[in-house]
């Protein structure tokens, strides 16, 4: 229901008329949140109470119109994601007690922005852990940035993969100042999360606002299904690269860089089959239970007349809490060593893994009325802040929705998450 929060009053007549004020309405109406301050003094205290301050209208966004308007904002992961985040702070600073812009430049020359804001004082509390930023928008047969609701489907790029979510960590952060709350609320709104993670990196190195408050608990809210997820699986991409000679492919004179890559790329097909095919490498916690062995092979363009000046080929090496990397790793590396191919990779952090009774894990299950958690196959920013708290993940959407053309994500299942993230806060918070 609609509601208006009052905080600060001196008189507890005028905080419970105020607090009884709640504005007709259903799904998708306005909700209001009260500031109160200080604008002069007064004569007695009750009539100092009613005129030396001033009343801030501050309104709670919806989230279907809150995730409308994000989808309306590129923010593909190749391009910058300044203007969500502008939009994201002129929306939670009349409600934020501190906010941080943690600007830098990514691994191509793009500027990215992630935001860490602070609702409350003191230290401990939630953190509800969101990313900004998309996948491409390729294939799509319409306008990706233009959400799009059919019966309970809310179509549009990043729908479900991150702007429903994100938008429902927005709604909830406004109810924290409507409740008698102890312990403050921390948003990390990160960038990249869909590529290396850094917009997060970002966060967990040079945010005085995590350092400061240190939260006790970490919910990240990616597509779970409403499912509580206490597991998920960590990745290393690897880029193998040789060079040639481009030329006519008739005049002999040109060196495919294929043909020096091809070894490399049987034995990296090697490891897929071993991977996927051997029982000993798999978690059956996981759906599907072997680790991810993607393999990616790009020539730039190259036309089937010309010789290959540059091969590439990329790995996308997902895996378990289970599974140790390390001998995966070396055995690329000896790889590409033998076969003079020009390596480098990078790492998103660690898989997640929080014991089943560990305190988060009991109550996300209990707010979420299940009985045991999942584990999902995908990686989050978790992999990053798990190291600092513990961490669980929970959100509106499926993974199997996102990353598709005409990606949606459930309008009900938005309302269900912004319950749920508003009740983790009135008692973590409290």
């Amino acid at each position: 229901m609609p509601w208006v929060g009052a905080k600060g009053f001196a008189s507890d007549t005028l905080e419970t008329a105020l607090s009884c004020y709640t504005p007709e309405g259903g799904r998708g109406s306005i909700r209001r949140l009260l500031e109160i301050r200080d604008i002069g003094a007064g004569c007695c205290p009750w009539w100092q109470c009613l005129f030396k301050r001033e009343i801030v209208i501050v309104t709670s966004p919806d989230v279907v119109d809150t995730t409308s308007k994000l989808i309306g904002l590129d923010s593909q992961s190749h391009v910058s994601n300044i203007g969500v985040a502008d939009y994201i702070e002129g929306l939670v600073a009349p409600a934020a007690t501190r906010l941080e812009r943690i600007e830098y430049v990514d691994r191509v020359g793009v500027r990215k922005v992630s935001l860490v804001a602070q609702f409350g004082e003191g230290g401990g509390g939630l953190a509800l852990s969101a990313h900004m930023d998309t996948v491409p928008g390729l294939g799509w047969c319409g306008d990706p940035f233009k959400a799009k609701i059919v019966g309970d489907r809310l179509y549009g790029l990043g729908a479900c993969d991150m702007k429903g979510p994100l938008a429902a960590t927005l709604v909830a952060a406004f109810s924290y100042a409507c409740r008698g709350v102890e312990k403050p609320l921390v948003l990390l709104l990160s960038a990249d999360e869909e590529t290396d993670t850094e917009g997060a990196i970002r966060i967990a190195q040079e945010s005085k606002i995590l350092a400061n408050v240190h939260p006790e608990f970490c919910i990240i809210a990616e597509p779970t299904d409403l499912r509580v997820a206490n597991a998920h699986k960590a990745a290393i991409t690897f880029s193998a690269t040789t060079e040639g000679r481009a030329a006519h492919s008739s005049t002999g004179q040109g060196i495919n860089a294929n043909i020096s890559m091809i070894p490399f790329i049987h034995e990296m097909w090697g490891l897929y089959k071993e991977l996927t095919g051997n029982e000993d490498h798999w978690d059956t916690h996981f759906e599907p239970p072997y680790p991810d062995w993607n393999i990616v092979i790009d020539n730039f363009g190259t036309a089937p007349n010309v010789t290959v000046p540059k091969s590439q080929c990329t790995v996308n090496f997902r895996y378990t809490p289970r599974l140790d990397p390390e001998p995966i790793i070396r055995r690329v590396e000896e790889s590409a060593n033998a076969n003079g191919v020009d390596l480098t990779y990078w790492s998103s952090g660690d898989p997640l893994y929080t014991p089943e009774d560990s305190p988060l894990v009991q109550l996300a299950l209990e707010l979420a009325g299940e009985h045991e958690p999942v584990s999902v196959p995908y990686r989050t920013d978790a992999c990053i802040f798990a190291s600092t708290f513990p961490c669980v993940v929970f959100g509106a959407g499926s993974h199997r929705q996102a990353h598709n053309v005409d990606e949606w994500v459930s309008v009900a299942q938005l309302h269900r998450s912004v319950q749920f993230y508003e009740d983790a806060i009135a008692r973590v918070c409290s």
